[in-house]
């Protein structure tokens, strides 16, 4: 990779998956929007007028901006083209802060998964066009700090399942692995002491699927008598009595690539225990 702007001292590296190299020979001038932020809700308590209680949320990340790019190819704009016929694909990117002698790595920002947001290529000049981008927008799903010595980050997280309760525990053949665990879970409870859960599965396909494969297996349970839903140490021992598909995002030949399911168990017999 050619060296950045030395006065600048980053460097900028854009890795598709699986490449033993980055994804162009491009340097960048300026690099903003490293930015972690949380979403912080304020909480009041009744009779203390003077104060309020933070509560910390989930995390976000800022989208990193770099302008002023100069590269011999037209790799980011294949890399776009890539994500316009298969949205699932996916870069990582580090930003690699340099120590004072240009050579030794002080840190790094590393980008999970990235998604192109906006690629602007300069105003075209004959005389002073040498700029060839002037600026590209990255979202990423997470970005971590990496310095020399640091250990790595915890391992994977448990994944919610929804599962199929036989004589014997769980039928194998019908133990779905949500792909992404929903963002919340909505529990509520009856006068006839019978309780309901509502969520939402999110779930996406690459452009060489379609999305119903992953769905199907879902809505194959709802025509079961009992269905088990487990997340962690929270159990759910029910039935499906309501399930809402919306399909989005469609391929050139009309094939389905997004879902989004809309569940609802009931559970009649609040006694009962959930399949171990």
């Amino acid at each position: 990779m050619s060296e950045p702007f030395t006065a600048f001292r980053f460097r900028v590296e854009i890795l598709l998956p699986g490449a033993q190299a980055p994804l162009c020979d491009a340097a960048f001038a300026e690099c903003e929007g490293l930015e972690l932020r949380f979403d912080v809700r304020a909480l009041r308590e009744g009779g203390d007028n003077v104060r309020q209680r933070l509560i910390a949320g989930p995390a976000s990340y800022g989208e990193v901006t770099l302008r002023r790019g100069m590269t011999p190819s037209f790799d980011l704009w294949d890399w776009c083209a890539l994500v316009a016929r298969d949205p699932g694909i996916r870069a990582d990117a580090r930003v690699i802060l340099l120590a004072p002698d240009g050579e030794r790595e002080h840190v790094r920002f590393l980008l999970h998964r990235c998604l192109p947001v906006r690629l602007r290529a300069p105003r075209l000049d004959a005389v002073d066009g040498v700029v060839a981008i002037e600026e590209l927008q990255l979202a990423c799903e997470a970005m971590t700090l990496d310095r020399p010595g640091r250990k790595p980050p915890a391992g994977p997280k448990v994944k919610a399942e929804l599962l199929a309760p036989s004589d014997t525990g769980v039928d194998p053949k019908r133990r779905v692995v949500v792909p992404f665990n929903p963002e919340s879970l909505r529990l509520s409870h009856g006068d006839d002491g019978g309780a309901t859960l509502r969520f939402r599965l999110d779930f996406d396909a690459g452009a060489e699927d379609d999305v119903r494969r992953l769905t199907e297996p879902v809505a194959a349970l709802a025509a079961l008598p009992r269905v088990v839903f487990r997340w962690g140490t929270f159990n759910f021992d029910g039935r499906i009595v309501g399930l809402e598909e919306e399909l989005d995002l469609f391929s050139s030949d009309g094939r389905p690539l997004r879902a989004a399911l809309a569940l609802t168990l009931r559970d009649d017999q609040p006694t009962r225990r959930a399949v171990t």
